[in-house]
């Protein structure tokens, strides 16, 4: 019991504090529960041996009893930020229904936790993303303001997506990758910002605030009408998408609208289908060249390498159908850059799928598949082999190091919402798998930890690197 008093005194210690930031009192719990609030709406901690329970009063008269066998951990620390989104026409409405691009008018403010600028109520367009995620129960979703404005320090833009991670019991799969694209300097890589979102007051649980990827807008820096930023997808959802040549991948034009950038002539002889045709040649070009064994004639090979390192270090086969796989360049005269990286919630392969765990060999995952032919053929020439050997011996020095005490910062930033994001989807599913809650949150970030330093391994062990 003396342990408990000295942390519930320091605790009422460091609650009265002046901070910058705005404390909360987190209590850690052995019985599948969690308690949190704010160090201000504290008004009294008592705890009583007799009875065996921990009494919180609050500064409204509201009381929490909590047995103190239950009691794990008590902690004063920051919370993530808050989302609240109220829909203007549906302020009932606890989800949003219907097509995913269908856009509600919306109300937006955030709580910045006293780590962020709060925003006050601002009019958004509100609407929800993503492909197969989006007929999960847990909801991604997309707002966009009426100018440019910057969100919890990312660059100013309009539109900033709202990341589920439905599928991920660590929270942390697509903030790991996206750091380890930062740590190699992989232009134009998301940021990610760990939120908790309300919908009409209704809590909806743990979110990553990012970029919407697109040319501007805080993502992809290029001009966008000289440039172009392809997808390569198997959804194949865009206005202007064709199958390439000889690989027959899914290209798709993901930024700029050509219908806008041919609108900007005031002579009116630009046309958009012109512009995609004209595009689609300067990418079969590139294809030829990977045909031919000389990819890098038309690609960045220091960017390829790193591209290709953030798929294979967390074995994201979707470079294989392909899925989510971005390419751009500047102007038509540039070569091809790879990036930004996207998706990986369903990577690092321990979800209990068969898909091969730390040991798969990631481009010829799905050998079949058009993806794995056209980046195995590139990952098997010598100037690539050579290129990734040397920068996976600077990623075993300097890099994995970085990303490891990353993870570790972030997992105490998240631990919080993610236990209250598990209590409220205890039992999250996908198509016909059952996955693990989020409310076991250290047990699964020290299985995202062991499963990272076996594929490392794996790699290090590798003739092929683990990708083919």
């Amino acid at each position: 019991m003396k342990k408990i008093q000295t942390t519930l005194a320091a605790i009422t210690l460091i609650a009265s504090a002046a901070s910058a930031q705005t404390p909360w009192l987190h209590i850690y719990r052995t019985d599948k529960t969690f308690n949190t609030q704010r160090t201000e709406s504290v008004k009294s901690i008592e705890h009583s041996p007799a009875a065996g329970k921990l009494t919180i009063t609050g500064t409204d008269g509201n009381i929490t009893s909590i047995p103190m066998n239950a009691v794990n951990k008590c902690v004063v620390g920051t919370n993530v930020p808050e989302i609240y989104v109220t829909l203007t026409e549906y302020p009932n409405a606890t989800e949003l229904w219907g097509a995913k691009d269908e856009v509600r008018k919306a109300v937006l403010s955030m709580d910045g936790m006293g780590i962020y600028n709060d925003i006050a109520e601002t009019e958004v367009e509100f609407r929800g993303r993503g492909n197969s995620t989006w007929n999960m129960e847990k909801k991604p979703y997309r707002f966009k303001f009426s100018k440019k404005q910057s969100v919890c320090g990312l660059p100013k833009a309009k539109t900033f997506a709202l990341i589920a991670n439905h599928i991920d019991c660590s929270l942390m799969r697509n903030a790991v990758a996206l750091k380890l694209a930062q740590l190699l300097g992989l232009p134009f890589t998301n940021h990610c910002v760990p939120v908790k979102v309300y919908l009409n007051g209704n809590y909806k649980g743990a979110y990553m605030l990012t970029e919407k990827i697109g040319i501007g807008g805080g993502s992809v820096d290029i001009n966008e009408d000289t440039g172009i930023l392809f997808e390569l997808d198997t959804n194949f959802d865009e206005d202007f998408r064709q199958q390439s040549n000889i690989y027959r991948l899914p290209v798709m034009v993901k930024d700029p609208d050509l219908t806008e950038i041919a609108a900007k002539d005031p002579t009116g002889a630009t046309n958009a289908n012109t512009l995609f045709k004209n595009w689609m040649a300067d990418f079969n070009e590139m294809e030829q060249a990977v045909a031919n064994g000389k990819p890098f004639d038309k690609i960045d090979l220091n960017r390829f390498v790193d591209y290709i390192m953030v798929f294979n270090l967390t074995a994201n086969h979707e470079i294989c159908h392909p899925k989510s796989v971005y390419l751009h360049k500047d102007v038509v005269t540039d070569k091809y850059t790879m990036g930004p990286v996207w998706d990986f919630d369903w990577a690092y392969t321990f979800n209990n799928t068969g898909e091969g765990g730390g040991q798969a060999n990631v481009v010829l995952f799905y050998d079949n598949s058009v993806g794995s032919k056209f980046f195995s053929t590139i990952c098997r020439t010598a100037e690539f082999r050579e290129a990734y050997a040397a920068r996976w011996k600077e990623f075993k020095t300097t890099i994995w190091p970085a990303l490891q005490q990353y993870m570790e910062e972030y997992a105490d930033m998240l631990e919080p919402s993610a236990l209250e994001n598990g209590m409220l989807w205890p039992n999250p599913k996908y198509q016909s798998y059952t996955l693990k809650t989020t409310f076991n949150f250290r047990d699964n970030v020290n299985d995202l930890k062991t499963w990272l330093n076996t594929r490392v391994n794996y790699i290090d062990q590798s003739s092929n690197f683990g990708l083919y």
